[in-house]
């Protein structure tokens, strides 16, 4: 122990055991005389300064915190055969903002891209990172890249950005249709799926390398079939981590708190404070929640809201054809019904409003072999000109036994009779 040190050491044990410590040669302390209006502006720029930095630091939060809330989509897209919830939780009020994130990506075929991310790190530098990495994987995810393909160009988009940084993500893909979920993992916590019998379980998949970590990662990908009525459950960390805990304990803890409960938003709303009860505190990181429902076809009724431009048209073909087929309906009928309610759809997309964001409806409904297909908008109908005045019409009056059409300055109602003949034609 050099001279120094054995003088640090004695200096701590004495002050520790309440006596006066020795002072060492050149400790002596040295005194400032403040008097008169001089010290007290040397007072008063010291306090200036101070609460200028911590006006700054409190400026540095609410642009951070401005800037993540504006990433998050505020209204989640409607994809019909899915219910879908998320939640977004800030940290301890001391902690800074955090880069967690979710998001939701209508894809063709009806399919849904489904994602959660952190990004490590906090403040600007940790949203401007979670905005950069957002952006990459919705543009991969619109391109209908499979899941693992969409990590391994995200993870290339990481490498290349300005300000490195490591952060974890899962991507999903979940197809109502054929009720599967197949997802791929950067070192992100695994779903937990829960069964329409309220049964937690989580999906088993190999996690890969969390982005910005390593030089061409690769990622594996896994399939795992989905039940109508059950929820997938994508999470951040800051749910399930505690200091004084392993993570196998805190996914427990979570897996517990939200077994039985099937409803998305009751879900969002109520497991952190379940799991924040378990786990015995809150954790001072941000949570991100984004749960999925997989919503049964099977029935007499079905509802579906629609954007109202064309794209929508093959997402009303595909639901509304499967399900004509739980309804009994042959193939024949599940093709003229298809057309004729495609035409009122098309209808309602190319007369009913203006250009801008807009909707419709279709409601369907079976009482024996009746079926009742109604498409509602709610536009003011501008009448087509030319050949296309009746022939929408005529060929809905040709295909169903029954179409009625209602106008109003509320919207158009168009409503479709037909019965089902055990798979003849009319």
């Amino acid at each position: 122990m050099s001279e120094d040190a054995a003088m640090d050491h004695d200096r701590t044990e004495l002050t520790e055991s309440g006596a006066t410590p020795p002072v060492a040669p050149g400790d002596e302390p040295v005194e400032v005389e403040v008097e008169g209006e001089g010290g007290d502006a040397i007072i008063g720029a010291a306090l200036e300064g101070l609460r200028r930095a911590a006006h700054e630091v409190e400026v540095e939060r609410s642009v951070t915190a401005t800037l993540q809330h504006s990433l998050l989509r505020e209204r989640l897209p409607e994809i019909p055969g899915l219910t879908v919830a998320a939640r977004y939780l800030p940290g301890s009020a001391e902690a800074e903002i955090g880069g967690d994130w979710y998001d939701v990506v209508p894809l063709r075929d009806g399919k849904a891209g489904v994602v959660i991310g952190d990004v490590v790190g906090r403040g600007i530098a940790a949203a401007a990172r979670m905005a950069h990495l957002q952006s990459a994987v919705r543009a991969y995810a619109l391109e209908g890249l499979r899941p693992s393909v969409v990590l391994e160009r995200t993870d290339a988009f990481a490498q290349e950005l300005e300000r490195r940084g490591m952060a974890s993500l899962l991507y999903a893909v979940i197809d109502p249709e054929a009720g599967t979920l197949r997802f791929a993992s950067a070192g992100h916590p695994p779903p937990l799926i829960l069964t329409r019998s309220g049964e937690a379980i989580f999906a088993e998949g190999r996690p890969g390398s969390p982005l910005g970590t390593v030089t061409f990662p690769s990622y594996e990908e896994s399939v795992v079939g989905l039940e109508p009525g059950s929820v997938v459950l994508l999470y951040t960390d800051g749910l399930v981590e505690r200091p004084t805990m392993p993570l196998t304990g805190g996914l427990q803890a979570m897996a517990e708190a939200a077994a039985g409960t099937t409803d998305p938003r009751e879900l969002c709303r109520a497991l952190p404070g379940r799991v924040h009860d378990v786990l015995e505190g809150r954790s001072a990181d941000d949570i991100a929640l984004l749960a999925i429902r997989l919503e049964p076809v099977a029935g007499d009724h079905l509802e579906l809201s629609l954007a109202a431009e064309s794209r929508s048209l093959a997402t009303l073909r595909r639901v509304l054809g499967r399900w004509l087929k739980t309804a009994g309906a042959g193939e024949t009928e599940i093709y003229e019904t298809l057309v004729a309610v495609g035409e009122a759809c098309a209808n309602a997309i190319a007369h009913a409003y203006p250009a801008g964001e807009a909707s419709f409806e279709i409601e369907a409904s079976r009482t024996g072999p009746q079926l009742e297909i109604t498409v509602r908008d709610f536009g003011s109908w501008r009448p087509a000109r030319g050949e296309e005045r009746r022939r929408g019409l005529t060929l809905m009056e040709e295909l169903m036994d029954e179409v009625r059409i209602d106008k109003g300055s509320g919207g158009t109602t168009v409503k479709l009779r037909r019965a089902m003949r055990n798979g003849s034609t009319r």
